[in-house]
């Protein structure tokens, strides 16, 4: 027995200060969330976490630079829209004014309007900025327009595809879509039925090459004469680009997105045709059919899933096991109340397509999310606003679907996960989305189809005979051009975009500015004030028209790239901040059995130190004599 050294007591109190470390460390974890608060708590994954850390930071300031470019591309493509509007009544004009029957007077005040149109062109290119930049440099590109050799095989490219629509995929669109919904099936047959004649349609395809082009758009315009309704003229426009479409071996998405392109506008085209009223007049009054439910229920023929705009949800639905598993309600709720520009109104294409095809699933006669029921809903709808051309568009839709149109856009951006008390069997919002989201998967959502998973090179079929068609292309008009570009010295001419956290030139884009003032556009001499340059200026403003409808061709491509691109760096942050939080976070639970364990032995600790402090106290009683 000895007293210099008490080694129980010092032991038992070494262990109670390295619990009591333990402790603090638990504690600081739980208290902050982070498993890693200094180099020593883990040095190599200190290292990985900042290194993960400066990549996530980078690449989101990279998706915001992205959509500074998106912003300065609408922009640019809002302004061009304006300039094609005053150029196409320019030609208007021009026209007008070649006709034999004007004096010189009246071409000289025609000519006046066009030096106006001409003065406002040079001013909206002038004075469109972005951040203080000019959209539409004086000293950037230059936009020319070259004729292709009518020989070439660009021109073979063209005539197939031109066949290709206007025998095939056209004449099936008609077919299926009328099939579909059989109101406006039985609309447009009446209408050239008897001693009218079928719907002449011509097909106008501008081939563009040059500007790193798409299938940039495409339009449709199908019209009425008055209250006749009488056929007149309609045109389905479309815009491609030789390096996206140099023949008609084209990749599944490129087929996917054609098919389902011409599907959505030749809905428009029915449409325009079976309830003018609604579609065309525009003119403010109740009657008139929103943006969202026009361009949601052309996404229900060519898809709502096709284009990128309801990826998310597709991304969701492969995870779940059955349409009726709930697993990701949350999420699904949380991709459609998320708000700003996701919201029916904002995003007719994809939160309105959803609007669409929830308010058919509300009109069906069946609760099922169904290509055939969806079809019955949709239908009772077309065929009441067929009706009831003069009628307010809410109240007709409301009395089909039983919930007021207001209530049905709330519940989809919301995310509602409860029935409407008036119809207590149909599903809430996020079950409907959730199973229309599974029964899609793989497919385009469409419900000319023969069911919602049917996608890809599918959409149309290929048995339409077009000669029997209602609506048929008789016309086909073709422009062959490529648009190229020149620079003048100095000034911008260029903006480059950074969307990458490294310094590399790939991380790097180029948008181009251009020149668009009357010069650029070879009409600042143009004029009508006789017969013979009223003539030559039909063909000028023709050419400044399609120029503009390159530049913008090149616009929109640049803006779908652009989409992509941050859609791509949206998911290496997610996927890197995830990993990131897998090594530098917390594991809570984990450290709460730490905390319990440190805490039972802080108190063990202790007793321990008192009994071991106590254990020489017999060295007393043998020093008493």
């Amino acid at each position: 027995m000895v007293v210099q050294h008490n080694m129980n007591a010092s032991n038992a109190s070494r262990m109670y200060n390295l619990t009591n470390d333990s402790l603090g460390k638990s504690m600081e974890k739980l208290s902050n969330g982070y498993r890693i608060n200094r180099a020593a708590d883990d040095a190599a994954g200190l290292s990985i976490s900042e290194k993960m850390r400066r990549q996530i930071r980078g690449l989101n300031q990279a998706s915001t630079n992205g959509g500074d470019g998106i912003s300065l591309v609408q922009i640019a493509d809002g302004a061009l829209n304006e300039v094609h509007d005053m150029l196409q009544r320019s030609n208007e004009l021009a026209v007008q004014a070649a006709n034999g029957t004007l004096s010189d007077s009246d071409r000289k005040n025609i000519n006046a309007e066009i030096e106006k149109i001409k003065d406002e062109i040079n001013s909206i290119t002038a004075r469109t900025k972005f951040n203080d930049i000019q959209v539409f440099s004086k000293d950037g590109f230059v936009p020319k327009l070259k004729s292709i050799d009518a020989t070439s095989t660009q021109e073979t490219a063209v005539d197939k595809l031109a066949a290709k629509i206007s025998d095939e995929y056209f004449p099936n669109a008609v077919s299926q879509i009328l099939s579909a919904f059989p109101s406006l099936g039985n609309k447009i047959n009446e209408l050239a039925s008897g001693d009218k004649t079928p719907y002449d349609t011509k097909l106008s395809i501008e081939y563009i090459d040059g500007v790193y082009g798409t299938l940039a758009y495409m339009s449709a315009s199908f019209r009425i004469l008055g209250s006749t309704q009488e056929f007149a003229s309609g045109t389905l426009g479309m815009t491609v680009d030789e390096a996206d479409f140099p023949s008609l071996n084209l990749s599944d998405s490129q087929l996917q997105e054609l098919e389902s392109t011409i599907a959505h506008e030749t809905m428009h085209g029915i449409m325009d045709v079976a309830m003018p009223s609604g579609m065309y007049s525009r003119d403010g009054s109740a009657s008139d059919m929103p943006t969202w439910f026009v361009e949601g229920t052309a996404q229900l023929a060519g898809g709502g899933y096709t284009t990128g705009w309801n990826n998310s949800l597709i991304n969701l639905a492969v995870k779940l096991t059955s349409a009726e598993d709930t697993s990701q309600d949350s999420a699904i709720a949380a991709y459609l109340s998320q708000g700003g520009d996701y919201t029916v109104e904002s995003r007719p294409y994809g939160h309105g397509y959803l609007a669409a095809a929830y308010a058919s699933y509300l009109a069906a006669d069946g609760n099922g999310v169904s290509v055939s029921n969806l079809r019955n809903g949709a239908d009772k709808i077309f065929g009441a606003l067929i009706d009831d051309q003069t009628g307010s568009f809410s109240s007709i839709v409301s009395e089909q679907t039983g919930v007021a149109v207001s209530d049905i856009i709330s519940a989809i951006d919301s995310g509602s996960t409860s029935s409407f008390s008036e119809k207590p069997d149909k599903l809430s919002a996020v079950e409907f989305v959730r199973q229309l989201s599974y029964y899609s998967v793989g497919g385009a959502g469409s419900l000319i189809t023969d069911d919602l998973k049917i996608g890809g090179t599918a959409i149309l079929g290929d048995t339409a005979n077009k000669d029997t068609q209602p609506i048929r292309i008789t016309n086909v008009e073709k422009n062959y051009s490529t648009l190229t570009s020149t620079t003048t010295s100095g000034g911008n001419a260029n903006v480059i975009l950074h969307l990458g956290t490294d310094a590399d030139m790939t991380n790097k884009l180029e948008i181009r500015l251009y020149n668009m003032n009357c010069e650029a556009l070879t009409i600042d001499t143009t004029e009508v004030l006789t017969e013979d340059t009223a003539t030559s200026a039909i063909d000028e403003f023709g050419k400044a028209i399609r120029i503009v409808s390159g530049v913008r061709s090149y616009f929109g491509a640049m803006q779908n790239r652009l989409e992509h691109t941050i859609k791509n760096l949206d998911n290496v942050v997610e996927n890197t901040d995830a990993a990131e939080s897998r090594i530098r976070d917390a594991d809570m639970a984990d450290e709460m059995v730490t905390l319990s364990k440190d805490k039972i032995l802080a108190q063990a600790g202790e007793s321990m130190l008192a009994q071991a402090n106590s254990s020489t106290d017999g060295v007393m009683a043998l020093l008493q004599f």
